[in-house]
């Protein structure tokens, strides 16, 4: 096959295509080898002074033209399109669909499932025929059923499901339910339907599984979503599915509760599901439902008219509830139901209403005043699924008062819905109206500019919440300027924390649409240590991805940096190595020494997760000497606090001590007591491990102390767990059983499993030194069970305990 031109990447909507674009430029320059482009990637690689450990291989190239890849490697590419068609402007096309690409790829993880329902719906009417069939096909199900509704857009589906649902909650042997969105049909290519694995990720924590203990791949998430349906009273409502691909996956056990499964498409490869096609309301139907919301006396008093009019919306139930808002708008309440056909006649002439939904809209649009016009086109806008008032303020450039009042407008008018955590969002035909609307009435420059004050809002807030959040790394965040914009009050720790959590999704979205501005490379540093500490690995890496996007040299090193380290949080080590060097190598070629201390650090952590102590330890002196010489106090901290870890690891417990001491005088000085009484438990620690467990319980004390002072339940759950340690090595079995006791109760109360495997490892230790084996094989069973639910490898003496036979005699 010959072509005049090379083949055009704008033509790709998803990766798949685009690497069918690739097969085709292979063609169109001549069909080389993948040896022969491996050859010439590294030629050109090697004159742009790219080490020999970074030469490609001809398998790795191969690679890059293979279908249902989950991620391109995108250096690679570029550097394929380059050899093949060495144009600098055909270069950066595909660098720009990349990018696109790869962001649709990521906003696909995004999801908010919910446990329980949304809203009973308010004047539901008719559906006589359907409810019938449902209830049949349904009945008293309490296995898997599977039942697909589906119909046009604005036909209702969501409603029928979730009316139903309700009703079976009610009458039937459910306890709970669990609904979700799944995006089949957005308006939105920035916002395609989700990833069935964000959305078993999502129903896993809802049903109670710590994100720690979520895996990683689809069918380790699809088994454990599975298991812990089974036998369960659960009914699963999957709305606005867009295919079968993505409904089977979130099924679930056969044992589980039944499944409502709304789509505007009829998924027949749903084997074994019941399904229902949803047509618009009969016409006796629609105008019973204009009788409900428009007024029985007034409806009857101009029947003829009042079908005329249902006629005109096609009996859609979206474009009836639109109309009949607008009929019963303060404004319109004296206008008779003639002047209301009139007026959608008149429309008829000018708008193609083959899309009644588009007309419908535009009817409750009108009535709005200017600024809620504006503030819903904007919203369409919004990268992310929902906004608070402060968003919209945002967005808009208003104050809270006039966004808060503009939101209750909009809600009034049911063109933005308002959830029970008093945050809005838009139907997707909705937004579709805003989108088209704002790109008619507003300019280029309106819309940039309402983007980037949402961007700046968000990025000013998440540095004030993680100011309060971890107020420890507060020195290595990056200062962010005021916009001027309101935020929300974020004084304390807890209410940064619920507001973090709340827009989590929007600021990993945010970050994602960042790129250019240098919004994700903000972001990304700002929410590292929450990200991290909170286990949401799935946001971390797409935030950090994505900051690592950036054109600033030194914003990409920070971006690989804490990629690394999340890598290196789910023992991904050589990925993780090899992120850190990448960063390094950045941060040296901007002369960046903090950054460069910062990297060193992290390959010193990332070897020492992986028991690599020896080479640990050299990465660590390098950061400690590079910390002291910037004058960097935190790092140096970290840096001792790590090198002390490690000696101890090594044997050397003088050496570690010392380090742990030098680290202790800096925690003094900044006066961080949560710092102070970590480092406590490093040297008790130390002694600890050298045979001085009577000095070590002195370190553990002062430490549990401490967190009891400051409220740290964190470090006072490790404190205890040390002091109960070192109790038992004094052959005081009683009081560590006591103080295990303890920190077992904060551990389950904070939800953290490897803090209570260890508590009850600690507990059966002690009760077995107690002469009680019946007591301790309880405790040996649920360290066990927490040590495989968090993945972890399972030491001998916890499969030796569990698995002994013990009678009540002993």
């Amino acid at each position: 096959m010959a072509f005049t031109d090379p083949p055009d990447p704008g033509h790709a909507r998803t990766l798949d295509e685009l690497i069918a674009q690739l097969r085709l430029l292979k063609t169109w320059a001549g069909g080389p080898s993948y040896a022969q482009i491996a050859e010439r990637v590294n030629r050109l690689w090697t004159a742009a002074g790219r080490p020999p450990g970074e030469r490609t291989a001809r398998t790795t190239v191969a690679d890059c033209f293979k279908a249902g890849r989950a991620r391109p490697n995108t250096d690679l590419v570029l550097a394929v399109v380059e050899v093949l068609h060495p144009d600098p402007g055909y270069v950066a096309g595909w660098q720009d669909m990349l990018r696109v690409v790869r962001s649709r790829a990521e906003a696909a993880t995004f999801v908010q499932a919910q446990l329980g329902l949304p809203g009973a719906i308010p004047h539901f009417t008719g559906r006589r025929a359907y409810l019938a069939r449902l209830s049949a096909v349904l009945g008293d199900a309490t296995g898997g059923q599977v039942t697909a509704i589906a119909g046009m857009a604005g036909v209702g589906k969501t409603a029928l499901a979730v009316h139903v649902a309700h009703e079976l909650l009610r009458t039937g042997p459910f306890d709970n339910a669990l609904f979700v969105n799944l995006r089949g049909f957005h308006p939105d290519p920035g916002r395609p339907p989700v990833d069935p694995a964000a959305v078993l990720d999502s129903f896993l924590r809802l049903l109670g599984v710590p994100g720690h203990a979520v895996p990683a791949d689809l069918p380790g998430k699809r088994r454990l979503y599975r298991e812990r349906s089974a036998g369960r009273r659960l009914l699963v409502v999957l709305d606005n599915a867009r295919s079968e691909d993505e409904v089977r996956p979130l099924l679930p056990d056969e044992r589980g509760g039944p499944v409502l499964v709304t789509s505007r498409t009829a998924l027949p490869g749903l084997t074994g599901a019941a399904h229902v096609r949803l047509d618009v309301l009969d016409p006796d139907e629609a105008l019973a439902y204009l009788r409900l919301t428009v007024g029985a006396e007034r409806v009857d008093r101009e029947p003829g008219v009042a079908r005329r009019i249902t006629a005109e919306l096609g009996n859609l139930p979206l474009a009836l509830t639109l109309a009949a808002l607008r009929m019963t708008a303060p404004a319109h309440r004296s206008w008779l139901l003639a002047d209301h056909l009139e007026r959608l006649e008149q429309r008829r002439a000018h708008l193609r209403l083959d899309n009644a939904v588009d007309a419908s809209i535009g009817l409750s649009y009108d009535q709005l005043g200017e600024p809620e016009r504006r503030a819903l086109r904007l919203f369409a806008l919004h990268p992310g699924a929902d906004l608070d008032a402060y968003g919209i303020a945002a967005l808009a450039g208003t104050g809270l008062d006039e966004a808060t009042l503009t939101s209750d407008r909009l809600v009034a008018a049911s063109l933005v819905r308002r959830s029970e955590a008093n945050r809005f969002e838009l139907h997707d035909l909705v937004r579709a109206f805003g989108m088209a609307r704002t790109q008619d009435e507003d300019v280029s420059a309106g819309r940039k500019a309402a983007l980037s004050g949402l961007l700046d809002y968000y990025t000013f807030a998440a540095a004030t919440a993680m100011d309060q959040y971890a107020p420890r790394v507060r020195d290595h965040l990056p200062r962010v300027p005021d916009p001027g914009l309101p935020i929300p009050p974020l004084t304390g720790r807890g209410p940064a924390a619920a507001w973090l959590d709340a827009e989590r999704a929007n600021l990993v979205s945010a970050g994602i649409h960042g790129v250019p501005s240098g919004h994700a490379g903000l972001l990304s540093r700002i929410l590292f240590r929450y990200l991290q500490t909170g286990g949401y690995i799935r946001e971390a890496l797409v935030l950090h991805r994505s900051a690592a996007e950036s054109a600033d040299p030194v914003a990409r090193g920070h971006a690989l940096v804490s990629l690394a380290a999340t890598h290196g949080q789910v023992g991904r080590y050589e990925v993780a190595t090899q992120c850190a060097e990448q960063a390094l190598d950045r941060f040296r070629g901007a002369e960046d020494r903090w950054g460069e201390c910062r990297a060193l650090g992290t390959l010193g952590a990332i070897a020492s997760w992986n028991a690599d102590f020896a080479r640990s330890a050299g990465f660590l002196r390098e950061a400690l000497t590079l910390a002291r010489e910037v004058r960097d106090r935190s790092g140096e901290r970290t840096a001792l606090t790590n090198l002390g870890y490690v000696y101890g690891r090594l044997g050397w417990y003088a050496e570690a001590l010392d380090f742990h001491v030098q680290a202790l005088a800096i925690d003094q000085q900044v006066g961080d007591p949560s710092d102070t009484g970590r480092t406590l438990l490093n040297i008790g620690d130390a002694h600890l491990r050298s045979g001085r467990h009577a000095d070590a319980c002195g370190y553990f004390r002062r430490a549990t102390a401490i967190a009891e002072q400051v409220g740290d339940r964190d470090l006072h759950v490790e404190a205890l767990l040390c002091l109960a340690d070192a109790s038992l090595e004094l052959g005081r079995a009683d009081h560590a059983r006591t103080t295990h006791e303890c920190a077992l109760a904060i551990a389950v109360d904070l939800g953290s499993l490897h803090q209570a495997a260890r508590a009850h490892t600690g507990l059966a230790r002690a009760l077995t030194a107690m002469g009680d084996p019946v007591r301790a094989r309880h405790h040996w069973l649920a360290a066990r069970d927490h040590h495989r639910e968090l993945g972890l490898p399972e030491p001998a003496e916890i499969t030796a305990g569990a698995g002994r036979p013990v009678t009540a005699g002993g």
